[in-house]
């Protein structure tokens, strides 16, 4: 590779020294760039990279909200994987895009290419497609209200009206909840959505999904079957929390089983290159923001 963009840029810096203290001063304090405009919600400025965001998230939010509006950071693996990998031209999908942090991060480096992001949660969803307006990526992205599953069968979900990222299958109950110093969980339906049912509207190509939910991440593979199958390409960043899933009623074993038959092998994410890892380290693995899922 040519050394010219090097010392292009190392020239620009030498000229422009104001302009890159300047910027690097901004991804330093970003974390002031907040502003409540009601309705629960706060406005904030995040950079990922060498692209400006501005995201509307939950006021009342105790997981994500305060730390990413202090530090403008959100699951550094998963997006510094994606930094690195995603092209114009990919499609993706975003498997539990919470308020859209992820469908607008793969909607902004693809440019060419098409995302759909899947949202349980009727009133978060409407916080990712504000996200996904709100940065002009709406000819790229758009966000569907349902629940990642099997089947089109209405689904009941239990959310956490403090920690709407932990809203899930899972029911954990007042003692747990009370515990957490929060209110009582509320239960919602919402349709089921199988992956293999967006094949048409994706052309049927896939390339990248980042997969996020609480748990039923056996029901959302299990309703991505002919995607998997017909996409060789495809790389999946699953979180990885076997307490979860099997507090959702699924064995580890089994599941991972299924995994390995869709000749997908599981990489840890570093960051330098992923490491590949056997079902057995991953049985024994504790949890991970994401594992990637790829075939070798």
């Amino acid at each position: 590779m040519s050394d010219l963009p090097i010392i292009i840029f190392r020239k620009a810096r030498a000229l422009f020294p104001g302009y890159w203290l300047a910027r690097k001063f901004e991804q330093s304090t970003h974390g002031g760039r907040a502003t409540y405009i009601g309705n629960n919600r706060v406005l904030t400025k995040v950079i990922v990279g060498d692209c400006d965001f501005a995201f509307v998230v939950e006021a009342d939010d105790r997981l994500i909200s305060p730390w990413f509006i202090v530090t403008g950071k959100y699951d550094t693996a998963t997006t510094n994987y994606l930094l690195r990998n995603l092209k114009r031209e990919s499609h993706c999908l975003d498997v539990g895009s919470n308020f859209g942090y992820f469908t607008c991060l793969m909607a902004r480096l693809c440019p060419a290419g098409k995302v759909i992001g899947i949202e349980a949660d009727p009133k978060i969803v409407e916080f990712a497609r504000d996200n996904v307006v709100i940065n002009g990526l709406h000819e790229v992205a758009r966000v569907v209200n349902a629940a990642a599953s099997n089947s089109a069968a209405e689904m009941t979900l239990y959310r956490r009206s403090s920690r709407s990222a932990n809203t899930s299958i899972i029911q954990c109950g007042p003692a747990f909840t009370d515990m957490m110093r929060e209110s009582p969980e509320e239960a919602f339906s919402v349709p089921g959505l199988r992956i293999d049912d967006l094949m048409d509207e994706m052309g049927g190509r896939v390339d990248f999904v980042k997969l996020d939910v609480e748990g039923a991440e056996p029901l959302a593979l299990a309703g991505a079957t002919a995607t998997i199958e017909h996409n060789p390409q495809i790389q999946i960043l699953m979180e990885w929390s076997p307490g979860q899933i099997q507090a959702a009623g699924f064995e580890i074993g089994p599941f991972l089983r299924k995994i390995e038959a869709s000749q997908l092998r599981p990489f840890e994410i570093d960051r330098r290159r992923p490491r590949p890892i056997s079902f057995e380290e991953l049985t024994n693995l504790p949890y991970r923001s994401s594992i990637l899922l790829k075939r070798t």
